[in-house]
């Protein structure tokens, strides 16, 4: 299979890595010679060109391509370039419809999808097949992590479910305790899918582990509801909060505005810091705005005296969502220093995620780094392939694929289907007579049916062997 990336900045260099890594055929466009030297190390063929050009096209070999990504970093340039695309596939294979071709549009402007101040539905006019706009799953992740900043990663499934991976300490009740028999016990806890000991060894569960001190656990759950659970039964504790928490948010940016609007949903007090007074203004005015729990501030977030008079050490969360992340950086240690437990910021460069983590006192979100995995997403909705990799457990992943009125697993149960497969069935997503699609655990499914997407643990070495199945 043939993937075309348009882009070469580190949203789309991070996906041609993914999807090399996966064994795929990757050919990456970008009109800049640097971006595309910067590019070498990827083994992919590299085009220097425009997406909106013909012949850069026909270099990447848009003829034999499945699928191809909008990545650069302009908006229209990626909705228009879609169309474009189709339009030299089909003069070049004869589809006069572009059938074989799945146009995929990353966008950094929401708006663009608003169906009153936008020019959405986009999918209705740009022939793209997908439009990647991660900022609320950005926002969510980011939230998520705050509810249980003692769990070592939370990373969503699909749309609505979650993996949460932790690491089991000294006074956890579940030492001594089977893998099967942790959710028969404990009342609301989720499923414990996979585990890696001590000594590094990932392994996919059965039921009969034996868990002790030192395993990281990887449950899945399709709420954030239990990760109060999943902390307690491990021996971890989160920072308390408060009976009305307090929020405070250091910028009126994009991102900032959407996590006070996600707070104030949730009934929380939410404080915003804005050091551009007209951005401030702009908050003010907005819908957000006029939620009598959200104070605006224009301040410097840097203030000594502007932090003690909001008597900054009494907020449950603090977040740093400014567009500098030396700056976010920065005031997600001050905060945490004065007395705020619950820290998190975005960042733009995903190289700094993991020294951040590695320092422990904050919750750090790259925003490219969800972009490339929301692409990853899209992908492949249309043939299964590596979706989410588990940072902890470096041999397991994560993959979904939709199952087809041929394939082999059809009519199976889940456990047939996972010792058929050698995986572990995390999620089933089924689309009702109404075209209205829920989320079944597996242990509701008697068999599997065709439409079924199913969300799949895996040994990363089994990648190839259970792709050629599913996509059977």
């Amino acid at each position: 299979m043939r993937v075309i990336i348009a882009g070469a900045g580190e949203v789309g260099r991070g996906v041609a890595q993914a999807l090399r890594q996966e064994r795929r055929s990757v050919a990456l466009i970008d009109p800049n010679p640097s971006a595309i030297n910067e590019s070498q190390a990827l083994d992919c063929l590299l085009v220097t060109g425009s997406a909106l050009s013909r012949d850069s096209l026909l270099r990447a070999g848009i003829s034999d391509a499945e699928i191809i990504v909008m990545a650069t970093n302009n908006d229209e340039i990626n909705l228009l370039a879609c169309a474009f695309a189709k339009r030299v596939y089909s003069e070049q294979v004869g589809d006069r419809n572009a059938s074989g071709l799945i146009a995929i549009a990353r966008i950094r402007n929401p708006n663009l999808m608003n169906l009153n101040r936008g020019a959405g539905p986009l999918e209705k006019w740009t022939r793209a097949d997908h439009i990647v706009c991660p900022n609320d799953e950005i926002v969510d992740q980011l939230a998520a992590g705050l509810l249980a900043p003692s769990i070592d990663e939370i990373l969503p499934l699909g749309d609505t479910s979650w993996l949460a991976v932790t690491t089991v300490e000294g006074n956890s009740t579940l030492i001594g305790m089977t893998t099967g028999k942790v959710e028969e016990i404990f009342v609301g806890i989720p499923p414990i899918y996979a585990k890696s000991s001590a000594e590094g060894d990932d392994i996919l569960t059965n039921g009969s582990e034996v868990i002790q001190e030192g395993d990281k656990l990887v449950f899945v759950s399709s709420s954030t509801e239990p990760f109060s659970q999943i902390t307690l039964a491990t021996g971890r504790k989160d920072p308390e909060m408060s009976d009305r928490p307090q929020v405070a948010i250091f910028g009126a940016t994009q991102f900032g505005n959407k996590l006070a609007s996600h707070y104030l949903n949730v009934g929380y007090e939410v404080v915003v810091i804005e050091p551009d007074l007209d951005a401030a203004n702009e908050l003010v005015g907005s819908p957000v705005g006029m939620n009598k729990r959200l104070d605006v501030i224009h301040g410097d977030p840097q203030d000594e005296e502007l932090l003690k008079e909001l008597e900054i050490d009494k907020h449950d969360i603090a977040v740093a969502a400014l567009d500098d992340d030396n700056l976010n950086i920065a005031i997600s240690m001050r905060t945490f220093d004065k007395g705020v437990k619950r820290t998190g910021l975005l960042l733009k460069d995903r190289s700094l995620v993991e020294a951040i983590q590695r320092i422990g006192l904050t919750n750090p979100i790259s925003r490219r780094l969800v972009t490339i995995t929301s692409i990853l997403k899209s992908i492949h909705m249309n043939l299964p392939g590596t979706y989410q990799v588990l940072p902890p457990l470096s041999s397991i992943i994560s993959i979904s694929a939709t199952i087809s009125d041929e394939n082999s697993m059809l009519g199976r149960s889940i456990a047939d289907a996972e010792n058929k497969l050698g995986v572990r069935i995390v999620m089933v997503d089924r689309e009702d007579e109404n075209g209205i699609h829920f989320v079944l655990n597996p242990n509701q499914v008697e068999s599997i049916s065709a439409g079924d997407r199913l969300y799949l643990l895996l040994r990363k070495d089994d990648l190839k062997r259970v792709e050629k199945t599913l996509g059977s």
